[in-house]
């Protein structure tokens, strides 16, 4: 006896099933279905079903892990059954299918069903891989896709209807100037020119979102910003709304320009004044926040930094998902006719990601929305530029040579310096423009040239003069540069920038400062 106990205690242990480990230690949900029933399953589906036990996930039956119907509208009960035919058939059947978590959360996943023959029984070996990151992933890639392509679409737009806005703006100036004495027809001029400046901001709007339009920007603290901006926001809500304001105490640098600033918070914040028809409360908020690598924007994906964080919330009806994904769609508004432009949120998203940042919503029927607009912080201190002066400036006799192949721009901008006393010459395009300038080397004290051209644009214009040593001061004008400034310093007192649309009087300013600028330093 003695020696068969110690032979018994010499046997090995039974080795484990490696088949097994690997079932039960996949990061991937897989169960097998036998007569239409779950008969077993490993812990990763307990865990993505969210279930506390495997017991309980087994008793469920397979319908009860699926919604109704699945994005395709069909019954998942009737698609489930042909999906099962399939594998049969086929002897494995990949797909994607929405399932249902114990809590009632729907979420995607891939499927892999295999069909497996085991003892006389044809069983379903199944395969669920949670795939809600990557849905999200390339729901935001077709959503970067379609923005660029409204985008550029918006921007092509917008430069043809800035040369429009020029002559209108332009020409309406020029003729109040002359029906000064004129009351009973001024008033017709002023109404025009009003309209005039509601189109140009529209177009900035457009630009804005199209991130087409080159501002140059200035280092600001966003926390002064958002306090002056307050007392403005409280005469803009309104009675009925109350506003909660919370700048915080540390300073917030970012690389933009104070009207972007407040153009992003007002316009948030009358977003949601119009969420709360019947009053409510809109909560203003700046912070320091971290993000990780995985942070994610609007549209693209965030690269990890410290940021700045403007949030604005409301406690209005909030926005469904269809809706929260047209949100920043130029144009698109669920506003009645005439309450709202729709270029709101779209001018938001395009402030933002010109400073390189990004936009995320939070919204959902019945608990309100909340807009956070992340900026990169600035590793500096905010200094903020004096405000550009606009008031008329002196008039001039100086020569000025005008590139511009838009024939209605080339006229307002020549009215307008020739009635200031400066002698213009206009060029069609680049190619002209250059050859008159080398032509007249020494006589040209100024070129104003359009910065998108046919054969010679004005910035390849500009590099031309400089490789033959012209040293000409150099105004480009454009509504729509799309990177063309590259490499050109327009900060070194030779070179200058004016955006359309522009009135006579903005251009004659411009003009007037480069050639100041010119005089003193030569």
């Amino acid at each position: 006896m003695g020696g068969w106990g110690t032979l018994a205690r010499r046997v090995p242990p039974p080795r484990p099933d490696p088949y097994r480990e690997l079932f039960e230690r996949s990061a991937d949900a897989i169960l097998i279905i036998e007569d239409g029933r779950f008969v077993e399953c490993n812990q990763a589906t307990v865990e993505m079903l969210g279930y506390e036990r495997k017991e309980d996930l087994l008793r469920a039956h397979p319908a009860e892990l699926s919604p109704p119907t699945q994005p395709d509208g069909r019954s998942s009960f009737e698609k489930a059954d042909e999906m099962m035919a399939l594998a049969f058939e086929r002897g494995s059947h990949r797909f994607e299918w929405d399932h249902l978590r114990v809590h009632g959360e729907v979420f995607p996943v891939e499927v892999l069903l295999t069909a497996v023959q085991h003892d006389e029984k044809r069983v379903l070996h199944v395969v669920w891989r949670d795939i809600t990151d990557r849905k999200r992933l390339e729901a935001q890639l077709r959503h970067s896709q379609k923005m660029e392509v409204i985008g550029r679409l918006a921007g092509g737009v917008a430069h043809d209807f800035n040369n429009l806005l020029v002559a209108i703006l332009g020409n309406g100036e020029l003729l109040r100037a002359k029906l000064q004495d004129r009351a009973d027809l001024t008033e017709f001029v002023d109404e025009m020119l009003r309209a005039g400046h509601r189109g140009a901001e529209l177009v900035r709007q457009l630009l804005f979102f199209s991130r087409s339009h080159e501002t140059p920007c200035e280092v600001i603290d966003l926390v002064p910003v958002l306090r002056d901006v307050q007392r403005m926001l409280e005469r803009l809500i309104g009675e009925g709304v109350r506003l909660a304001v919370h700048a915080g105490a540390h300073p917030l640098p970012i690389r933009s320009t104070r009207c972007q600033a407040e153009q992003i918070i007002v316009n948030l914040v009358t977003n949601a004044r119009d969420a709360m028809p019947k009053g409510g409360t809109v909560s203003v908020g700046l912070e320091r926040v971290q993000l990780a690598s995985d942070s994610i924007g609007a549209v693209e994906r965030l690269a990890p930094g410290l940021y700045a964080l403007l949030s604005v919330s409301d406690s209005g009806s909030g926005m469904t998902p269809d809706v929260v994904a047209r949100a920043f769609e130029p144009f698109f508004t669920t506003k009645a006719v005439g309450a709202g432009t729709g270029l709101g949120l779209s001018t938001v998203y395009g402030i933002a990601k010109e400073s390189g940042g990004g936009v995320r919503i939070d919204s959902a029927p019945g608990r309100g929305t909340r807009v956070e607009v992340y900026w990169p912080l600035y590793a500096g201190e905010a200094v903020s530029l004096p405000p550009r002066d606009v008031s008329p400036t002196r008039d001039g006799t100086e020569r000025i040579v005008l590139a511009e192949d838009d024939d209605h721009v080339a006229k307002v901008v020549q009215r307008a310096l020739v009635a200031r006393g400066y002698q213009v010459e206009r060029a069609c395009d680049g190619c002209e423009a250059l050859d008159w300038v080398l032509g007249q080397r020494g006589t040209v004290d100024l070129l104003v040239t359009d910065v998108v051209m046919p054969r010679m644009d004005g910035p390849e214009l500009v590099r031309q003069l400089r490789a033959r040593g012209v040293e000409v001061p150099v105004l480009l004008i454009s509504g729509y540069t799309k990177g063309a400034l590259d490499g050109l310093q327009l900060d070194d007192g030779r070179h200058g920038f004016l955006a359309k649309p522009f009135t006579a009087t903005e251009l004659a300013n411009k003009v007037r400062e480069l050639l100041d600028r010119r005089a003193s330093s030569g």
